[in-house]
């Protein structure tokens, strides 16, 4: 027998008594934390709802206080995103693009929030409308964002072609 043998034996009694303690412990830290995650993204969900309806609570005062602020309106319409109310999205865009016509953003979101409700004809309209005032304010990273979205809508609701 070499010198390598004894020392081989001992790690490989040692390692198989390691390795089944360290598979255990390692199950049991993987359940720990799978567990712990699953409650996390329940709170953190509970708390993403909590903030959503805060943040309309915090933008309809702004409108109450000043029912001109077209930005408060659009930030409303975020808020109402964020919780899935695609009608009231479409209200508060509406109104602030009432308020501001060339708002950019406005049209673009109004138009994604028509589209989410299965209103081609209005999607579309919109999407052309923030098309022409990005051409107008020359802004090249937006009217390529916005053509794609209108080739999206073009190709999701092929018969509600509408033209420029």
């Amino acid at each position: 027998m070499n010198s390598h043998s004894p020392r081989r034996l001992s790690y490989s009694i040692g390692h198989s008594i390691f390795y089944s303690s360290a598979k255990g412990v390692f199950v049991i830290f993987a359940l720990s934390i799978i567990f712990d995650l699953r409650v996390a993204l329940a709170v953190d969900f509970k708390t993403y709802l909590e903030r959503a309806r805060a943040e309309i609570s915090y933008h309809k005062e702004i409108i109450r206080e000043d029912p001109l602020d077209a930005i408060a309106y659009f930030e409303l319409g975020r808020a109402f995103l964020a919780l899935g109310k695609h009608e009231e999205e479409v209200e508060a865009y509406r109104e602030a693009i009432n308020l501001n016509p060339t708002y950019i953003s406005a049209h673009y979101n109004l138009s994604i929030a028509y589209d989410l409700l299965k209103d081609g004809p209005n999607a579309i309209k919109h999407m052309l409308r923030a098309l022409n005032l990005s051409v107008d304010k020359r802004n090249h990273v937006r009217i390529r964002k916005v053509q794609r979205q209108i080739k999206r809508l073009y190709l999701q609701y092929p018969g509600k072609l509408i033209q420029p």
